[in-house]
C-alpha cells in the first residue's frame, strides 16, 4: 500500500499582470489555496522561482518544495 503525500507548499512562476515581461511567485498550500504572493516582480521566471523557494523556507517550518 503505498500513500500519495502531498507537499505542504509549492511555488508557482506567473507572468506578472501589470508587466508580462517580468514575473510574480506565488506560493499555495498542499490543496492549491494561495497562502502568499510575491512583492514585486522579478526579471526572470528564475529569479522569482528562487525568491519564492527562499520565502517558503524561511516563512513555513516545514520547508517541503513542490
Amino acid at each position: 500500500m503505498s500513500i500519495d503525500l502531498i507537499p505542504a507548499h509549492s511555488v508557482e512562476v506567473i507572468p506578472c499582470a501589470s508587466d508580462p515581461r517580468c514575473f510574480r511567485w506565488v506560493i499555495r498550500a498542499g490543496g492549491g489555496t494561495v497562502v502568499e504572493h510575491s512583492p514585486y516582480a522579478f526579471v526572470t521566471q528564475n529569479g522569482a522561482r528562487i525568491s519564492g523557494e527562499c520565502w517558503i523556507r524561511e516563512h513555513f517550518a516545514d520547508g517541503v518544495r513542490g
